[in-house]
């Protein structure tokens, strides 16, 4: 009885599994969804990134903008100024150079009525006795150190006869390094052929020069133009580039005269 029970062997039951066909097709699948997936979010994140970029160039540009036009609403002409000595400029003069890939860029500077950015540190300033009244610049400029476009806001304390170009003590600031043009459009009025004032834009170049500023006659020229558009073209960090073209209308006479003071 003993015998018989331990000399008969159980039988094992047979468990389901995976044969090695199986597996590798599996492996196979699995490596398959995992490379669709790793593609999409890649896909994903590269327009993510696209994206961001873009976006972030766009704020660049459009702060950069405000920061010009927000200068140029300041602008003055200032007739004493002009009248008292000889040779003296003052309003708006834009030049136009050449820029970046030898395409034509501008070169402004104007009389701006506001205060001081650059030299808060002066005492005159510190003791409330800033004239609020400075020249102001924007330009871009190639800088062989850096090897590279820099677009750049100068500004002189003290006024001097010749608005273009900056005082040996003037501050310079490179606000960035990415714009890629920077071009100024004026409109102005000037007389049509039937003798009525005809409004049009001044690409490029516009001078506040005293023999051509407003007189007694309405058919005879502004001082300062009507309006001004500005136009830009930034490089974002992928590479791309982002324009904008954005317009303000400077108040001049008969809207404010005192500004000719």
């Amino acid at each position: 009885m003993r015998h018989r029970l331990f000399g008969k062997q159980r039988k094992r039951p047979v468990l389901p599994g995976f044969t090695l066909v199986e597996l590798i097709l599996s492996m196979a699948l699995l490596g398959l969804v995992t490379a669709l997936v790793y593609a999409a979010f890649f896909q994903t994140s590269q327009s993510a990134r696209t994206v961001q970029a873009t976006l972030s160039g766009r704020q660049e540009l459009r702060l950069l903008m405000k920061m010009v036009l927000d200068d140029l609403q300041t602008v003055r002409y200032l007739r004493h100024w002009v009248d008292s000595g000889k040779g003296r400029e003052s309003g708006v003069v834009a030049e136009v150079v050449l820029g970046p890939e030898n395409k034509e860029a501008s070169r402004l500077s104007f009389h701006a009525e506001q205060p001081t950015q650059y030299f808060q540190e002066l005492d005159a300033v510190r003791e409330g006795l800033d004239p609020q009244l400075h020249e102001v610049g924007y330009f871009l400029e190639y800088s062989t150190r850096d090897d590279t476009w820099q677009f750049i806001r100068r500004e002189d304390f003290y006024l001097d006869d010749n608005l273009r170009e900056p005082r040996l003590d003037g501050r310079q600031l490179v606000l960035s390094e990415s714009v890629r043009s920077f071009q100024i459009q004026f409109r102005s009025e000037i007389e049509g052929a039937s003798g009525f004032v005809e409004e049009q834009w001044e690409i490029g170049e516009w001078d506040s020069d005293e023999t051509k500023c407003w007189g007694s006659k309405q058919n005879e020229p502004r001082c300062l133009p009507r309006a001004i558009q500005l136009l830009m073209t930034l490089e974002g960090e992928d590479g791309r580039l982002v324009e904008d073209i954005q317009q303000i209308n400077l108040c001049v006479r008969p809207c404010n005269p005192e500004i000719f003071d």
